[in-house]
């Protein structure tokens, strides 16, 4: 894996990027939860998440955040009552990092891994496709 798109390079590089890569997650989340929030909210909230991604997940990329993000909103055993808070998103962080970090040590794709890879597959058809026309 490519260390210039783990959390920890990307503060070092262009903190400004990765706060604005907050900001959209945080919205795009609200938003897939059905919840309007204030602008001043989403702004707080995203820079706590910039805060926990620094301080505790700088060993993972952006795309994996989101990832674990999207299985988190997608999976969430709280239902419909499930709201964009810290504690959430640790637990969605959490559960992710464990997992990788399980599938890792017993040298196997992680669940992100083999997700990109699919899609990797699936635009490959695609592209076949297309040249078939």
């Amino acid at each position: 894996m490519n260390k210039s798109e783990k959390i920890f390079y990307r503060f070092n590089t262009d903190q400004k990027q990765l706060k604005l890569d907050c900001v959209d997650l945080i919205s795009k989340t609200y938003l897939e939860l059905g919840q309007r929030p204030e602008k001043e909210s989403v702004v707080l909230m995203a820079q706590l998440l910039y805060d926990d991604l620094i301080n505790y997940y700088g060993g993972l990329t952006f795309d994996e955040v989101k990832f674990a993000f999207a299985k988190g909103t997608r999976n969430a055993d709280d239902g419909p009552s499930c709201f964009v808070n810290v504690r959430t998103w640790n637990l969605w962080l959490k559960e992710y990092k464990k997992k990788a970090q399980l599938k890792r040590q017993q040298q196997q794709l992680t669940e992100f891994e083999n997700y990109k890879e699919q899609q990797k597959q699936i635009a490959e058809t695609i592209n076949k496709a297309k040249r078939l026309k």
